[in-house]
């Protein structure tokens, strides 16, 4: 019972915000729509879907955890204007702010992050 209450609690806590963004990576928050469309949106792959499931959905598809929604793109453009899409991909490897490192993803390969990161950086649309 007490990991049941344990676990998920840890996973919320490691996407709690731990500061404000850096100048360059102004937050855009995000509209009702986007929170709202970001609990729904899966990616087609099952494999990939079953990764984010596990790994992902927990931070981006839940507003307030300091973590861009999935299909936001435009809280995703600043980041990747910021970093570059290789920049992306090494936060997720070597962990950023309060992402931990591989985000929960040890058996991810590059193509499994870049796929992830491609997926909820699109604009959702249902």
């Amino acid at each position: 019972m007490i990991r049941t209450l344990v676990i998920p609690a840890l996973l919320l806590a490691a996407c709690a915000p731990s500061g404000p963004a850096p100048a360059s990576e102004a937050i855009v928050l995000p509209d009702a729509e986007h929170v709202a469309l970001a609990e729904t949106l899966v990616p087609d792959d099952p494999a990939l879907a079953a990764i984010y499931d596990r790994s992902c959905r927990t931070c981006h598809a839940l507003d307030g955890l300091g973590a861009p929604m999935t299909g936001h793109s435009e809280a995703w453009d600043v980041r990747r204007v910021a970093r570059t899409d290789d920049g992306l991909l090494a936060s997720v490897k070597q962990g950023r702010g309060t992402m931990p490192a591989l985000g929960y993803c040890a058996d991810c390969s590059d193509a499994d992050f870049a796929a992830l990161i491609a997926f909820m950086s699109t604009e959702g649309t249902e």
